[in-house]
């Protein structure tokens, strides 16, 4: 039991010691994430026609970034020369996973002309990096670009707004949107923790105006979170799961989440014993004993519960599996033996300032004082609360449904979309590039959608059909691989 003189003291040091070794011997998991892992099973339409891509046209593969030199009042003939410079740099001096780049500083000036968007204000450079890329190396790669243009003109493109008359530099397409999104996300990660950590703090302070109170509970799921850390990078280390910044953040909101709700459970009902039992750890064995059932099959049925994803076809949703049962797991585990070992040893200081006590206790002290005994007061609202579930269950059952149809009703008027960009900040550089585009080039300019034919060598012709849609804005003329077995449009 984790309440007596020594046992709570040996399950408090078994935590610290395996929260010390685990994090000594074993890398974190922020260390071994992977944010460019594959979302969609290898026999999905889009998976396969990049594989025939990949295989039938090696050159036209990899992951591009869309360069976009952008002025208002329109690009000179040295902006232009400032782009076929960095060309040439990006040549002689290829960065990090560099595939492809096309030689601008090559072409001649007035055909380089030919390529600036109608309205003579953009111009979009693409660079291509190998397929798999890590997203820190892209970073890198990204940030050596601003140096060299800011060195040679003299001042941040990548600072000046897209709307002035200078000349301003953005990255946008799938190598500006990953950097971003993985920007956001190593972001939240500090930002999420610190609202969280406060949340808590604030809503328990206020539940049980006690600062100690509202700390033990944020000790437990920090001691979850060092073990489980260590535990998920050694699984991504060995490659048995897959891990990504996106999962590491919603699983340190979940361990609060429940964190929080476990402790809750018994805390309460240590209070309460508190009152019966002069006996902290009479107590804490009774309030233990009330409490654990409802922790235990309340964390095992969320474990069952996400582990369901591991079902889950789309890559995403398959990688929450682990790192969010793992997680629910270890604090499930801390709730039932390191927060009961705490509550052990402050007992009823934890309670401090509102310390509960038997009535035998409140009279002696009453007696010690010389003043009146002070008699516990049942929660109103609480009594409220249980008086109406009670003796009107039907009532609270048929106003719940009424509440919660009405709410459910909402839901029809989800929309969904396939904007990735939409989520991000307005002033995020791959938006603002995005948004260049958008306005400087027809639509589909940034992200053109792909089709592959495979031909089997025959003649098949589908610009006529494709260019019936009413969604196609244009249609590219097709290319035939050298097998003269696919072609792409």
């Amino acid at each position: 039991m984790m309440t007596g003189t020594i046992s709570r003291w040996v399950v408090i040091a078994a935590w610290i010691i395996a929260a010390i070794l685990l994090t000594i011997t074993l890398p974190a998991v922020n260390d071994r994430t992977a944010n460019n892992a594959v979302d969609l099973p290898e026999d999905s339409p889009s998976v396969v026609a990049d594989e025939l891509i990949k295989e039938e046209f090696p050159n036209t593969s990899g992951l591009p970034a869309l360069l976009t030199w952008h002025r208002e009042g329109g690009l000179t003939e040295a902006d232009l020369g400032e782009i076929q410079y960095l060309s040439k740099e990006l040549t002689d001096n290829p960065l990090t996973q560099q595939s492809f780049l096309p030689p601008l500083h090559e072409i001649p000036l007035p055909a380089l002309q030919g390529s600036v968007s109608e309205d003579g204000t953009t111009f979009v450079q693409p660079l291509f990096f190998k397929e798999k890329t890590e997203t820190e190396i892209l970073e890198k790669n990204l940030e050596s670009i601003n140096e060299t243009v800011s060195e040679r003109i003299g001042s941040d493109p990548f600072k000046v707004p897209t709307d002035s008359d200078e000349l301003s530099l953005r990255v946008t397409g799938p190598v500006g949107i990953s950097v971003d999104a993985t920007g956001l996300f190593s972001g939240a990660d500090f930002k999420l923790l610190l609202a969280t950590v406060i949340l808590v703090l604030v809503v328990l302070l206020l539940i049980y105006r006690s600062p100690l109170l509202a700390i033990i509970p944020l000790i437990g799921v920090g001691f979850a979170y060092i073990v489980t850390s260590p535990i998920l990078g050694f699984m991504a280390d060995h490659g048995w799961i897959t891990v990504d910044s996106q999962a590491i953040s919603i699983m340190t909101v979940l361990l609060f989440g429940a964190g929080t709700d476990y402790c809750q459970f018994l805390i309460s009902h240590y209070r309460s014993e508190l009152r019966n039992h002069e006996s902290k750890r009479k107590a804490m064995i009774a309030a233990f004993k009330d409490s654990s059932g409802a922790i235990a099959m309340s964390g095992l049925t969320i474990v069952i519960s996400l582990l369901t994803l591991l079902v889950a076809k789309y890559g995403a949703y398959h990688r929450f599996a682990v790192p969010f049962g793992l997680s629910i797991l270890i604090m499930m585990l801390a709730a039932l033996t390191l927060v009961p070992a705490l509550l052990s040893v402050f007992g009823r200081a934890s309670f401090f300032p509102i310390v509960p006590r038997t009535l035998e206790m409140e009279e002696t002290r009453a007696k010690k004082k010389g003043t009146a005994v002070k008699k516990h007061k049942e929660g109103r609202i609480g009594n409220w609360i249980g008086h109406i579930v009670t003796t009107k269950p039907w009532t609270v059952i048929l106003t719940c449904l009424i509440i919660f149809s009405v709410l459910a009703g909402y839901s029809s008027q989800i929309k969904y979309s396939y904007d990735i960009l939409s989520s991000f900040p307005e002033d995020m550089n791959s938006r603002e590039g995005y948004s260049v585009i958008s306005d400087s080039y027809s639509p589909g300019e940034l992200a053109p959608a792909t089709v592959v034919v495979d031909t089997d060598g025959e003649d098949i012709d589908l610009t006529p059909a494709l260019e019936g849609m009413n969604i196609v804005e244009g249609v590219a003329d097709p290319v035939t691989s050298k097998s003269n077995k696919s072609a792409i449009l």
